[in-house]
């Protein structure tokens, strides 16, 4: 037989248009493979643990595909874990690898992914179906020719409880002498391996077409864990491993599969000695914000942390998760707590509050190493303008192919769920338009909008859950942007007030997500600030709205506690502030003074030189220790 595989769900990779290959297969050369050494590149920190099963219905891999590779395309295997390990199912996928040789080194760029097996759309013949998981795309190097492993982390490990298809992504071309070549068996199987260069051609079944018949199966393989439990998945969302604590913290654990069976989380904390309980938390109710139904509140399984009794140095702290069923799992990570942190806190004059220069402006440090302190100013605009380009959600989530059709959830696609990775990739484009790039990037040159937003809907799991957890939005800028290199922080507040959204995108010029409650739960991106404080209140503020895909003008109001913003003239709860900023991005503040010593208490006098009447300013202190160490205030 001789088909084309049309339909997979969930899947928008950049393809190379009509290039001619199938007029160009006379060019495509067959080498037979003896005993080549392998390499490996592992583009995660830890592949394998004693656990871990390898997947592969592969023989013996004889044959080397030599003219096939175009780049900028997408291959599928199937993976049925019960033939390599026993007790397979539920089955957890890890990682994919796809072996290739090259005659030269060469960059690459990669990504993987998981489907499910559809085995209605042509009977007798499984095809990859509904999109279970996705990774972000890797630059990887390869560092010279011969044989490599390329293993590829998924970004979250998926449960599956039968075969599935493994997917192997390529998304750049190749320099002339690099031959990038495919590997097959001996044994020609139809309905196992795939392969799409080209949306006009579409999917082509290796070993059966109209352009060139492999002679055996791609070799494709899959890492997993069997028979793990299909229930729970953690994630410790804060602190990170290494993380430097000040006087206190919340910890934040997930169930990444939100899979409802977790009874509760304990928290605990060891200097060496034995593990001491912080506490525990039994209610992990967490927002979905899916931009369609109204959001629940919560905070996920969290507890707040008051170390400043204990001494100074590293701790191991261990969080454990325990299931419905009595089962658990843990994780544990390193951080340094320094309870009495060289923070000096502007104690006068008050935020917001008038003022006549000269003044002394006071503060105040629990750090009993402090050297000296430092003030610094910056004047406040009354206007601030981020620049931030609107986007639509209707235009990404498309699974039928025509991405102007809208992409709604009544039509089977998932647009209007992703207000998460719009708006995370509106504030990625900020950055890039600052001349940071990094997030809008893959190895090949830069990525389209609708790229950007389906690699965030990936590691945000969005369509998997159809919205997005707060807890996946952190945990996957975090690893979104590992896997783009670094070169960027985040962070996040909740209930933030007027006052902190302030001084987050105007002193420090961070982008910021706001994650809003009531109905319905969506992400904006703050697109600007107008004036201050209105008659009745209130603050305009404009944001960057995904479900209609233009800049809105906002009324912001705080609460005690908590603040709300109006959108369309219905108030939603601002419940998380998420923000994103460039590690090597500075920022120029004018010094006002110093004071080296605190014997009679922290102060320094402002004249208040250059200074206009009825303007705003922001105030910043920074302590340093004895050791010569900056921390700002």
């Amino acid at each position: 037989m001789s088909f084309r595989v049309v339909v997979l769900a969930g899947l928008a990779v950049p393809l190379i248009g009509s290039v001619g290959l199938g007029a160009d297969k006379q060019a495509v050369r067959v080498e037979p493979i003896g005993d080549v050494p392998e390499n490996s590149i592992i583009l995660a920190p830890s592949l394998a643990t004693a656990d871990t099963c390898f997947v592969s219905d592969n023989q013996q891999i004889t044959t080397r595909i030599d003219g096939w590779v175009v780049g900028y395309e997408l291959y599928k295997s199937l993976m049925i874990p019960a033939n390599q390990c026993p007790n397979a199912y539920p089955f957890t996928v890890t990682a994919v690898n796809m072996p290739m040789m090259f005659d030269a080194a060469t960059p690459i760029t990669v990504g993987v992914d998981v489907e499910a097996v559809d085995s209605t759309t042509i009977p007798g013949c499984p095809v990859p179906g509904v999109l279970l998981a996705m990774s972000s795309e890797w630059d990887a190097q390869v560092p010279a020719a011969g044989m490599y492993n390329i293993w590829v982390p998924l970004d979250t490990p998926v449960v599956v409880n039968g075969p599935f298809f493994a997917g192997f992504y390529i998304g750049n071309t190749f320099e002339p002498g690099v031959n990038p070549a495919v590997l097959c068996d001996e044994f020609p199987v139809p309905c196992a391996t795939f392969n799409i260069w080209d949306e006009s051609i579409g999917w082509i079944d290796l070993v059966d077409n109209d352009y060139w018949d492999f002679p055996g199966r791609l070799a494709m393989e899959a890492a997993g864990i069997p028979g793990g439990s299909a229930g729970t998945e953690l994630a410790l969302v804060t602190p990170y491993d290494g993380e430097v604590l000040y006087g206190a913290k919340e910890l934040w654990a997930w169930d990444r599969a939100a899979s409802g069976a977790v009874d509760y989380v304990m928290f605990e904390y060891s200097a060496g000695d034995p593990y001491v309980e912080i506490g525990r938390d039994f209610d992990g109710s967490s927002p979905l914000r899916n931009g369609i139904d109204p959001s629940v509140s919560g905070t996920g399984f969290s507890i707040n942390w008051d170390f400043a009794a204990l001494p100074e140095g590293y701790y191991s702290l261990r969080v454990t998760m325990v299931d419905t069923l009595g089962g658990s799992t843990s994780d544990t990570v390193t951080v340094y707590l320094e309870p009495t942190p060289p923070v000096a806190s502007v104690t006068s004059p008050a935020a917001g509050s008038p003022f006549c220069t000269p003044v002394d402006i006071n503060m105040s440090s629990s750090d009993e190493n402090l050297a000296y302190i430092q003030v610094f100013r910056r004047q406040a605009a009354g206007l601030v303008e981020v620049g931030v380009t609107p986007m639509n959600q209707a235009a990404v989530g498309d699974v039928d192919g025509d991405t102007a059709d809208g992409n709604h959830a009544y039509d089977g696609e998932f647009g209007d769920y992703y207000s998460a990775p719009v708006a995370a990739t509106m504030a990625s484009r900020v950055w890039a338009n600052r001349g940071h790039p990094g997030l809008v990037q893959s190895g090949s040159g830069p990525m389209s909008d609708a790229q950007v937003a389906e690699a965030y809907a990936a590691v945000f799991r969005t369509r998997e859950h159809l919205g997005t957890y707060d807890e996946d939005v952190i945990l996957g800028l975090r690893s979104y942007a590992a896997s783009k290199g670094g070169g960027f922080r985040f962070d996040y507040l909740r209930n933030p007030a007027y006052a902190d959204l302030r001084i987050q995108v105007e002193d420090d010029e961070k982008v910021v997500m706001l994650g809003l409650g009531d109905n319905p739960g969506l992400w904006v991106t703050v697109d600007g600030l107008a004036a201050w404080k209105r008659a009745d209140s209130t603050y305009q503020v404009s944001v960057a709205n995904p479900l209609s895909g233009t800049i809105v003008s906002a009324s912001w109001r705080d609460h005690s506690g908590y603040s709300e913003l109006s959108i369309g003239g219905t108030w939603h709860r601002i419940d998380i502030m998420a923000t994103i900023i460039a590690t090597d991005w500075s920022i120029s503040r004018t010094m006002v003074g110093a004071d080296f010593s605190g014997q009679d208490g922290w102060s320094v006098t402002w004249s208040g030189s250059g200074v206009l009447d009825d303007t705003y300013h922001y105030l910043r202190s920074a302590g340093t220790q004895l050791c010569g160490c900056l921390y700002p205030g």
